[in-house]
């Protein structure tokens, strides 16, 4: 997607309408393809999936898999060449049926901290008088309390970051769409955000979709992994994983024997549907 297309999507991430009653999400024999030069290119399935209301569902594969191309389509940005792919029982409508994280911030550059939060929660009805507690309350949700009056260029790209996971949460959806959010981020701040993304995904019990290329990031965020063939993006692993969601210290469950494991399998899986 074009930096003018996900700007134009982030303007609308929060576009009024009621949440769906559940967030699951329904694939049903979708396929994907874009015009080539001179044919059809197929970047996606034939695939099947069902998504439970709760889950954290993490896409990994190589570049060129259709993991963004299958985020697309479940955020109504794009519809499938073929099959249905419905999110809480219908069709996804695009920047309302999912708050969505790009892999750039794409916050408004005019708008304070809190004013790029408080944009979203316009648009999901909050009215003037409960608007600055819910503001509040995000910005302390992803450990940014007392920014909200800072210009965006005055905070570091990990607090930008935080900042475009705040607005995606003011969208009050049950859907929560994150596309390789913390790729051009530095090891600590990227571990950082993904404790804090693994936290929030367990106390709001939204639906989460993450895109990433990385095995450890998928073994540590989600509770079930999907590894994506080469293109067409087919599954090649369909994996639920079973490790503690709370109560447990990050470093203690990365230091683990049965991480290790699962984080030796995944990147096994990646590397040998990578072809």
């Amino acid at each position: 997607m074009s930096s003018q297309a996900e700007t134009a999507a982030a303007e609308s991430v929060a576009a009024p309408r009621s949440p769906g009653p559940d967030g699951s999400i329904s694939v049903v024999g979708v396929s994907h393809s874009y015009r080539g030069r001179q044919a059809p290119v197929q970047a996606l399935g034939p695939l099947d999936i069902e998504i439970a209301p709760g889950e954290f569902v993490v896409l990994v594969g190589a570049s060129g898999c259709g993991k963004s191309t299958l985020l697309r389509l479940i955020a109504g940005f794009e519809r499938p060449t073929e099959g249905t792919l419905t999110v809480s029982g219908g069709p996804p409508l695009p920047g309302a049926s999912a708050g969505v994280v790009f892999q750039q911030p794409r916050l408004f550059p005019w708008r304070s901290v809190g004013g790029n939060v408080d944009l979203s929660l316009t648009y999901a009805g909050v009215g003037k008088a409960d608007r600055r507690a819910a503001r509040e309350g995000l910005l302390r949700r992803v450990g940014l309390a007392g920014t909200a009056d800072r210009k965006v260029w005055e905070i570091s790209g990990g607090q930008q970051q935080r900042v475009a996971i705040a607005r995606a949460l003011a969208a009050r959806t049950p859907l929560l769409l994150l596309d390789e959010p913390f790729a051009a981020l530095d090891a600590l701040t990227r571990e950082r955000l993904q404790e804090d993304i693994r936290t929030v995904s367990h106390e709001t019990g939204r639906t989460s979709v993450f895109v990433t290329h990385s095995a450890d990031e998928a073994v540590f965020l989600g509770s079930r992994i999907i590894v994506l063939t080469a293109r067409p993006g087919r599954i090649a692993l369909d994996l639920p994983v079973d490790l503690p969601r709370s109560g447990v210290d990050p470093d203690e469950l990365r230091g683990s024997p049965e991480y290790a494991e699962l984080r030796a399998r995944v990147g096994h899986e990646v590397k040998a549907a990578a072809g």
